[in-house]
């Protein structure tokens, strides 16, 4: 039985390398036709989530998984990250694909043993080469995988044919490898020269043949230089460290996240969009307050999309995961954590995806602040331009009076659900509960007069016309008016005319 601890490479492996952009899609192609895809491997290990880092469930996918074909032996490797013999892999692994594996440099030899020398995980669409997870200890430059803040950017990115796009602190090059699909040309920036490396094999494995590579910290590598589109994963965890260069900035409280916004502005051109995560010390009685005076004077309308407020306890817990097989060590940062957020007078912790605007007009901007559901995102970047427009128009309308004479309705891919109980020995009608199928997750309960206020927003009525059907007096008429108005902003209605 081979060893069920996952191991990186003995010495570290360099990144992969690409020989040529064919040669990088032509193994792309072998992986998927061995069946490296999400489905196969999810059937295969019998999990229902993306092995997004290191688990302990490692023994028990083992031996579901064996070590009898070839996916199975190309799990081992680049998904788990166990050896294997080298006879197993010549005798399961095709010719084709062990010599296009071994010319990226994706095989480590060690006797009679082979490592994978990189992670290699299928997500949706794509391949993304990175790290082992195990291989993250005393390694600063160490490049992580697909996590979910990198998910959450992704579907929260504002999209569209531009021609130059700008990838911050690309990491293992993800979000420059969407970037291609639908930017002329895009440009990849990181202080680590590690994560360039896999960003650019990864750009090549991905068939992604305009994204350009550039070294060095934050926007000193495009100084000077505008995007239509900015998106950035920088380091922005409110850190006492300096381990590892993709989680520590090595900058003092949130200050990575304040630099990043206040250069941001800088590199858009007008009418261009940017995405960035970031983290705050988190004022409760005005949540957005430092972000927001972070923009001040930027010329960039702004919405803050606040994904969760976390205490210190929470965020030193999240970001030193990797420690719990070693519970002194992972004590001993949960202490030094939380006596440096104390030493900060850090009390709250806010998390968010910034989308910025840069107006074309150059005046002053707007930052509003929307608070997200707790749930799981999807594709909402079309979502997130619709807030921007939406906002745009209420502001060109104005009054409530104008609002009055506009006929919105409800969006396309809108729900409502009923919860029915049995009670008493017959089922009695619940809450009422309007979602969105599509794009941000939002949803609100109806109460009966909302509910018929619903009915009538169909975009064959002025607003002013279906409160009046709806709506039975003048008190629950405004309500209605303010409730309509919400509903705008947020992207449960639209302005029909």
């Amino acid at each position: 039985m081979e060893p069920v601890r996952a191991e990186p490479p003995p010495g570290r492996a360099d990144p992969p390398r690409v020989e040529s952009p064919q040669s990088a899609v032509e193994l792309a192609r072998l992986l998927r036709n061995a069946g490296y895809e999400p489905h196969r491997i999810q059937q295969r290990l019998a999990t229902g989530e993306e092995l997004l880092a290191r688990s302990p469930e490692l023994p028990s996918y083992l031996r579901r998984l064996g070590d009898a074909d070839e996916l199975a032996v190309l799990l081992r490797l680049f998904v788990l990250g166990v050896p294997v013999t080298r006879a197993r892999l010549d005798e399961l692994v095709g010719t084709e694909l062990r010599a296009r594996l071994a010319g990226a440099g994706l095989f480590v030899q060690d006797a009679e043993v082979v490592h994978g020398a990189a992670r290699l995980v299928p997500h949706d669409e794509l391949l993304i080469a990175s790290d082992h997870a195990g291989a993250a200890e005393a390694h600063a430059d160490h490049v992580p995988g697909v996590h979910r803040p990198s998910v959450a950017l992704a579907h929260l990115t504002v999209r569209g044919r531009v021609e130059r796009a700008l990838d911050l602190c690309t990491g293992n090059g993800i979000q420059a490898i969407l970037l291609a699909a639908h930017a002329e040309h895009v440009v990849a920036t990181d202080v680590n020269v590690r994560a360039l490396a896999y960003a650019a094999f990864n750009a090549a494995l991905n068939g992604a043949g305009n994204v350009e590579t550039r070294a060095g910290s934050f926007f000193d590598p495009v100084q000077g230089e505008q995007f239509d589109l900015v998106v950035a994963n920088p380091p922005y965890v409110v850190s006492p460290e300096a381990m590892y260069l993709f989680r520590d900035g090595g900058l003092p409280g949130d200050a990575v996240s304040e630099h990043v916004v206040r250069a941001t502005p800088a590199a858009l051109a007008p009418g261009g969009f940017a995405c960035v995560l970031i983290a705050w010390a988190l004022d409760a009685d005005d949540p957005a307050e430092r972000p927001r005076s972070w923009l001040m004077g930027s010329g960039c309308d702004g919405f803050l999309l606040h994904t969760s407020t976390d205490d210190p306890l929470e965020t030193a817990t999240v970001w030193n995961r990797d420690l719990l097989d070693r519970p002194e060590d992972y004590a001993d940062a949960l202490d030094r954590w939380l006596a440096y957020y104390r030493e900060l007078g850090i009390e709250h912790l806010g998390y968010a995806c910034l989308v910025l605007r840069k107006r074309v007009d150059g005046g002053d901007g707007w930052l509003e602040a929307q608070q997200l559901p707790r749930a799981a995102l999807r594709p909402a970047g079309r979502h997130v331009r619709r807030l921007f427009e939406m906002h745009d128009q209420l502001s060109a309308i104005g009054s409530d009076d104008v609002l009055l004479d506009r006929r919105p309705r409800i969006v396309e891919g809108a729900v409502v659900t009923q919860d029915t109980r049995f009670e008493g020995g017959r089922w009695r009608a619940e809450s009422l509960t309007l979602r969105l199928e599509n794009g941000l997750p939002f949803s609100a309960e109806l109460d009966p007069p909302t509910a018929r206020l619903i009915r009538e927003l169909d975009g064959s009525r002025t607003l002013a016309e279906a409160l009046t059907a709806a709506l039975d007096s003048d008190a629950t008429r405004a309500t209605g008016l303010s409730l309509a108005r919400r509903m705008l902003e947020i992207g449960f209605l639209e302005l029909g005319d």
